[in-house]
């Protein structure tokens, strides 16, 4: 048996924390937020206060991995939710299907909320709410530093063979490392250079909820738009904008929203099939970020890992960010058994598992995002990126067209978007390769389509709200912060 504390009860330190005690662990779970109140899934949104998690009224889903994990290690949290209103819709891109495999819409508050009651009374938890982690109780008796427990913010040493961050996006863990006199992680960051504004709405009576496909998003020159099923006959519409785009003000007004989303043919459907259940929010400082407790030359220090967002996390626009936290808390369940004799070791060990089977989804959304303000610049100047000439990302994009109509090229991409298998590895099979190969033979253009609306007409859309244009401010650059 290993004891374990957790720093963060959101979905990865939640799903650590059942895994390991399922495996006969013991777990101590600090999460600084209030418990979610006993209710129904509107009193999940209404009443639970939970600024431990930023993106929290931003659209989610779990991705048929994440429900696979979930099915493998805990198939009564997956009756919980479904029992909960969470919907259950086949895993589907293009004419892909993957033959029993499901992923799950819900808006995010409903889920871990469930969730977390669920954890709560778990017999091998002990779940400490309003607490949190402040420092780390440090062993130095060896060449490599050792953590031996987490120092809580009222004063308390909570013994641990294992402590694992999962506090997310907000991770302390730097300024743990500073109080204890440890060296710096390592970590790595790319600046995204857009802000989402996300509204929820219900489905009105006498009509039917539209089809949610994966990719849920469709990509303007100047913006993209996302339209998402969740939980309870509710669904989400999102749009994300430059932050240096001078009419960044201008969708926070709800007519002109839904006015702009009615022009956008993929959200079209949903405008008119729902009414608003929520204000519009907001989330800014979208980063890529990936953190490591190792150098070149080994482990900084022994005794800890870090889990989900706090290792490494990406920006939401396909959704991985739940279902990499899933992964990342099974493998760590599946290995804790070996934290205690080789504290130092195990965490290289983790670390280095962590860059191989969840690092890929990192390294793909960087350059995916690196594209994408790339674009959205030239969206700005009412010009466009031209596809890429590059073999690879060409083949790419050829792929995710093809699987529109081409059921073996469908279930690959599927695979991809649902993290069953990386690119390299769906890519393989000779089939995909063919079949892809004919595809952009053929002479099919691989540029998006003109932009409906255009950006004249999404300027003269924005016009109307009566806020100023705002300057555009470092062009090009994700340095600009959307923070008014």
């Amino acid at each position: 048996m290993t004891r374990v504390v957790i720093a963060g009860a959101g979905f990865a330190g939640l799903a650590s924390a059942l895994f390991l005690a399922r495996r006969g662990h013991s777990v101590t779970l600090i999460e600084r937020d209030a418990a979610p109140p006993d209710g129904t899934p509107a009193d999940d949104l209404a009443d639970w206060a939970h600024p431990g998690a930023p993106q929290a009224r931003q659209s989610h889903a779990l991705l048929g991995r994440a429900r696979r994990v979930l099915v493998d290690e805990a198939p009564d949290v997956v009756a919980a939710l479904l029992s909960r209103g969470v919907r259950e819709i086949p895993v589907v891109v293009g004419a892909g299907f993957l033959d029993g495999e499901r992923m799950l819409l819900s808006r995010r508050l409903v889920a871990e909320a469930e969730l977390r009651r669920i954890v709560a009374r778990e017999s091998g938890v002990r779940l400490l709410a309003g607490e949190a982690v402040i420092g780390l109780q440090v062993s130095r008796a060896e060449d490599v530093p050792v953590v031996t427990g987490a120092q809580l913010l009222s004063g308390a040493v909570v013994v641990a063979d294992l402590v694992v961050d999962a506090s997310g996006r907000r991770s302390g863990l730097s300024d743990w490392f500073a109080r204890a006199r440890l060296e710096s992680p390592v970590d790595e960051r790319q600046d995204c250079g857009f802000f989402y504004l996300t509204r929820y709405y219900r489905v009105r009576p006498g009509c039917e909820t539209p089809v949610s496909k994966i990719p849920a998003s469709t990509s303007l020159d100047y913006a993209t738009v996302f339209a998402l099923g969740a939980d309870n006959d509710t669904f989400s519409l999102t749009v994300t904008l430059s932050v240096n785009d001078p009419y960044r003000k201008a969708l926070r007004d709800p007519a002109v929203f839904e006015a702009f989303l009615q022009a956008v043919p993929h959200s079209a459907p949903w405008i008119r099939a729902g009414e608003p259940i929520s204000d519009i929010s907001m989330m800014s400082r979208i980063e890529n970020r990936r953190r490591r407790l190792t150098t070149g030359t080994g482990p900084i220090v022994g005794g800890i890992v870090a889990v989900g967002d706090a290792a490494l996390h990406t920006n939401p626009t396909l959704g991985r960010g739940i279902s990499m936290g899933l992964l990342h808390a099974q493998h760590l369940a599946e290995v804790a058994h070996l934290a205690t004799d080789d504290p130092v070791g195990f965490a290289e060990r983790f670390s280095n598992w962590t860059d191989e089977h969840l690092g890929i989804w990192y390294d793909t959304q960087v350059a995916a995002d690196a594209n994408a303000l790339e674009r959205l610049a030239a969206g700005l100047l009412r010009t466009r990126v031209a596809a890429a000439a590059d073999a690879s990302a060409r083949f790419a994009t050829a792929a995710f067209l093809c699987a529109q109509h081409d059921e073996v090229v469908g279930i690959a991409v599927a695979k991809i978007v649902h993290l069953f298998a990386s690119p390299r590895e769906a890519f393989a099979d000779p089939r995909v390769v063919s079949r892809v190969t004919e595809f952009l033979s053929s002479g099919v253009s691989l540029e998006r389509p003109i932009d409906v609306p255009s950006r004249a007409a999404f300027e003269l859309l924005a016009s109307r709200s009566g806020s100023t244009p705002a300057p555009i401010v470092g062009l090009g650059s994700a340095s600009a912060r959307y923070d008014d």
